[in-house]
């Protein structure tokens, strides 16, 4: 792998200002209209109304801007409340996830995000410790909840877990090109619940 020097950490030091969040927001707003490649460090400028120079202050690259701003948008709208039932939640949570990749930009967003993690060491530094990091974190926290009330088994590899779930997703967003729809995410979780959980949790469930 090469590093095309896309900087591997935004400048983020002191307290969010108004400015930053008026760069996010913008940046979220153009995610959410256009393709990856169209959302720009000039694009996000003319929509904020902030400078070039005053947004590089904050981010060293246009990939560190849109990772970011993806993350705050993603991290609000994959909250799950905690029901009880850790194969009911892990559903949920698949569900918000897919209408994240589904809704506009963001497949392109993302797909973008891995492509320029593949090719740039740097990048892909910050992309693991970033929005991987939040994915996984998410479905970490929903799986760790089962095992304690004994819905899914102790046994299980929750890390190999959570990679095989991410996988599907990313084979159908990179690869397949097939949809992520409710289907898809009925049939992962069924998986899900016959790979990894225990048998009271699967009667329970059918």
């Amino acid at each position: 792998m090469t590093s095309r020097s896309s900087g591997a950490t935004a400048k983020v030091g002191g307290p969010t200002t108004e400015t930053r969040r008026s760069v996010l927001l913008a940046t979220v707003d153009l995610i959410d209209r256009l393709s990856y490649p169209s959302v720009t460090i000039d694009a996000v400028a003319r929509a904020s109304g902030v400078s070039k120079s005053t947004i590089y202050r904050y981010w060293p690259s246009r990939q560190a801007l849109i990772l970011e701003a993806y993350t705050y948008k993603t991290n609000k709208l994959t909250i799950v409340p905690d029901t009880g039932n850790a194969i009911e939640d892990l559903r949920t949570y698949l569900m918000k996830l897919a209408h994240c990749l589904n809704f506009a930009g963001a497949a392109s967003t993302v797909s973008g995000l891995i492509v320029d993690a593949i090719n740039d060491d740097e990048f892909a530094q910050l992309y693991r410790a970033t929005l991987l990091q939040e994915r996984r974190k998410s479905l970490l926290v929903i799986l760790l909840k089962g095992q304690r009330r004994g819905q899914i088994r102790k046994e299980v590899d929750l890390g190999t877990a959570i990679d095989a779930i991410y996988g599907a997703v990313h084979h159908r967003l990179l690869v397949s090109g097939q949809r992520i729809d409710e289907p898809f995410v009925a049939a992962l979780t069924d998986l899900a619940l016959r790979g990894i959980s225990t048998a009271h949790a699967q009667s329970r469930t059918k």
